[in-house]
């Protein structure tokens, strides 16, 4: 399965733009569905211009965020 496409259509669908940046709540089912494996839980963004998925964590008391479990397109 080409998980790559599936991302690119999925942002095509929900963003408009292939290189568009999709950022919001997605359940296990979900993230195995689109592109195979769990990042994590919380916040999953698909950034079509970096064609990267990852989970954005919020830390320090809410105070920051930070990127988890960055993961390329082609490596999926």
């Amino acid at each position: 399965m080409d998980y790559a496409a599936n991302l690119a259509l999925f942002l095509l669908k929900n963003t408009g733009s292939i290189f568009g940046r999709f950022v919001s709540r997605m359940t296990a089912a979900e993230q195995r569905t689109l592109f195979g494996r769990v990042v994590g839980k919380g916040r999953i963004v698909i950034d079509g211009e970096k064609e990267e998925v990852s989970n954005l964590v919020i830390v320090c008391f809410g105070q920051d965020y930070d990127y988890r479990n960055v993961t390329k397109w082609n490596t999926l």
